[in-house]
This record gives C-alpha cells, structure tokens and sequence, in this order.
C-alpha cells in the first residue's frame, strides 16, 4: 500500500484494522500497530487511536501524515469550541464537524477512514459514527470496522455483538475481532491498542490488561 507524495516520495500508510462497538454504558475502539508500506512492515508501534477531547475519540486507518493531520484539527477545534462556549461538544457534534473539515477539503481529500466514538452525556450512552475522505457520516449501526482488515473483523462482530452488551464483553468481542483479522490480513498485526470511553472520560488499557483478555 503506496502512495506517492507531492514531492515524489512515497507516503507511509497503513492497512489496518480498527474496530468500534457501542456498549451499554459507553464506546470501545480498538486498532492493531502495524504501519506497512508496500510490502514492508514500517513501524510495528502506530498509534491509531486517539482522544480528541474528553470522552472523544478517533480510530484512524489510512495515510498516517494524512490522519495525524486531521487529528490536529479536531483536537484545536474541540478546544475552541470549549474555550468560546464553556462546554463541551457531544459525540455527532464532532462527528458532523470532522464531516465538514472533510467535506471542505475534498477537492484534495485526506486519504484516511475514521471511526468516531464518544459518550453522549445528555443522552447517558456511548455512540459510534463512522466517516468517509469524502465527509460522508455512518452513524446508524452500533458497531463498526475499517481498513483492509475490517472484512475479517467484521465477521466476528456479525456474530458476536448484542445488544447492551457488558464492558467486558464489548472489549473482548474488540480484541477477538483485531486478533483475527492480523491472523489474515497482512497489514495488519503487532499488538493492540484498546480505549474505552464512558462517563468519566478515556481510558486506554495498557498490555497487562489486554493479555488478561486475550487469555479469557
């Protein structure tokens, strides 16, 4: 996966896998690490996942200059909005404002999918939207997958989500669906990277607790 650069160089991107699923008190997103060029593995440690504000966040697959950047944006845009209005934005909010920074720059569009989850504290429940280059919003399922991987992992969630599902379960249903996905996708491996985003905000699991998951 190559993509030649402006100044003639080819772009690192990644093939990725990333998932997110509504539960029943809040958001998961996970993604795996790798980042591929072409036939090369060219980091083994990419940080996909991001937190935008509190109780925000993004899973990115796709060109990583082109994704870091709109990353920035929405973090500087969230900010302003909280400076300008002392609160905060809730998740279709964002999901309608990063649509309109796509949209924008669609004549030359970032070359990235998104998944947006937050936790909608008027409503007391997490939400999930997925965006395409192009600004367009997905927000009707409960459950989502992007990147080269997202056919293999969406199998899994096929199967496995349910409606109010348990943290654990909605985390454990997100790893088992990277998992399999690395095991087919070549783009896609190297570990995990799993948030859970609630009430209280963020929370990204560090590797102790991902194993304890990956042995359940």
């Amino acid at each position: 996966m190559q993509d030649m650069s402006k100044n003639g160089q080819e772009e690192v991107k990644t093939g990725t896998t990333t998932v997110a699923i509504e539960y029943k008190d809040g958001a998961i997103l996970a993604t795996e690490k790798r980042a591929s060029m072409g036939y090369q593995v060219s980091g083994k440690n990419t940080k996909k996942v991001y937190e935008i504000d509190e109780g925000i966040g993004i899973t990115t697959a796709g060109s990583v200059g082109d994704v870091q950047t709109v990353v920035r944006y929405m973090k500087a845009e969230t900010n302003l909005f909280k400076y300008k209005k002392d609160r905060k934005m809730n998740p279709s909010a964002v999901a309608s404002l990063m649509a309109n920074i796509l949209q924008s720059s669609k004549a030359l569009p970032f070359m990235g999918l998104f998944i947006l989850g937050g936790y909608n504290h008027e409503k007391k429940k997490g939400e999930v939207y997925q965006l395409d280059p192009a600004g367009g919003i997905l927000g009707e399922d409960k459950y989502y997958a992007t990147g080269s991987g997202s056919q293999v992992a969406y199998g899994l969630l096929e199967d496995g989500f349910e409606e109010d599902m348990s943290r654990d379960k909605a985390v454990s249903l997100a790893i088992r669906s990277i998992r399999s996905a690395s095991k087919r996708d070549i783009a896609s491996g190297n570990g995990f990277s799993v948030m859970i985003i609630d009430e209280e905000g963020c929370h990204v699991l560090d590797k102790k607790d991902i194993e304890k998951y990956l042995a359940k």
